[in-house]
């Protein structure tokens, strides 16, 4: 008997030829049911009745989800946060929990260096003045040659982030809960306490997961230890970031600057960062790269289908 896999991420069902066609092949099927986005709670649990397999795009799949879902085994994520999964009560109902790891990490890593560059050389207030009367003006900035990064989280983001800054000819400093100390000696870079990474950094690269030890862990505390020149980068997740902390900190001119790709509610109506010239904002889209959502997909199917036919998960995270 095939086994029906709900298909809730949009971009994902943009391509339904390939999800078809990759899951039929795996004696499996995408379920039909018409969905309207965003889907609430009580859609997602109408959804799943029936579901062995679910791939997410941020779509919560909570504790009433799973229980109106009895032939549940395994859910995807569509990339590689996972905070939006009730892992604690998918261990109950023995559901494997997967995500896309190593689909992203270049998308992401490359997103934030972008940000950093585009603070550092001032280019978005440049280009807005070639378009404008003021073509000519100077913009002084600074290099990234010489100076230090910090980077929070050194799983698959994290590590590209720091090579990436290598290559740059950066100074690392990293911390993590785990210290790959054999990846660090080969690549030339240093595990530190976090507080010393905020006094000592220039920039901070923001790659952890979201759980309840990040949350909120860049506060007025965090940022009262960094440095008045530092530029902080967040491509992880928002609420990893106290947005009051950080919304004063640039008020006051505590620090230089910040570019954010996530925050604590997505979408922002009233996003209290616009009226900083020193913030550069995109609407989540570190993993938005045609070459990451490829893998994504590629990944998230594997996922799902795998566990479906008794097979290990491409990376499961229970």
């Amino acid at each position: 008997m095939a086994h029906e896999v709900l298909l809730l991420s949009r971009k994902f069902r943009d391509n339904m030829d390939f999800a078809n066609e990759f899951l039929e092949a795996r004696n499996c099927f995408v379920s039909t049911k018409p969905i309207s986005y965003p889907p609430d709670e009580d859609q997602l649990c109408e959804l799943a009745a029936s579901a062995a397999g679910i791939i997410t795009g941020l779509e919560h799949i909570s504790p009433a989800v799973m229980a109106a879902a009895p032939n549940l085994k395994v859910v995807s994520a569509g990339g590689v946060g996972y905070d939006h999964i009730d892992v604690e009560e998918a261990n109950k109902r023995e559901i494997t929990v997967a995500i896309c790891a190593g689909c992203n990490n270049h998308a992401v890593s490359e997103l934030a260096f972008g940000m950093m560059l585009n603070l550092a050389r001032q280019i978005r207030p440049a280009d807005i003045a070639m378009r404008g009367d003021d073509s000519w003006g100077r913009f002084s900035g600074g290099e990234l040659w010489g100076k230090t990064l910090g980077v929070v989280g050194v799983g698959r983001v994290g590590k590209a982030t720091a090579l990436l800054g290598r290559a740059f000819g950066m100074r690392i400093l990293a911390n993590d809960v785990d210290w790959d100390i054999t990846f660090a000696n080969e690549h030339g870079f240093s595990y530190v306490p976090l507080d010393t990474l905020l006094r000592e950094s220039d920039y901070i690269s923001l790659h952890c997961p979201l759980t309840t030890v990040t949350r909120g862990l860049i506060d007025e505390d965090a940022i009262d230890k960094m440095k008045e020149t530092a530029i902080l980068i967040n491509t992880a997740r928002g609420p990893i970031v106290k947005q009051e902390a950080l919304v004063n900190a640039l008020a006051t001119k505590r620090i230089a600057g910040a570019g954010l790709d996530v925050f604590e509610v997505e979408p922002h109506p009233d996003n209290p960062y616009i009226e900083f010239d020193n913030v550069i904002l995109t609407p989540h889209i570190g993993g938005s790269t045609a070459e990451a959502f490829d893998r994504a997909m590629y990944l998230a199917m594997v996922n799902v289908s795998n566990v479906l036919n008794g097979l290990p998960a491409h990376c499961a995270v229970n």
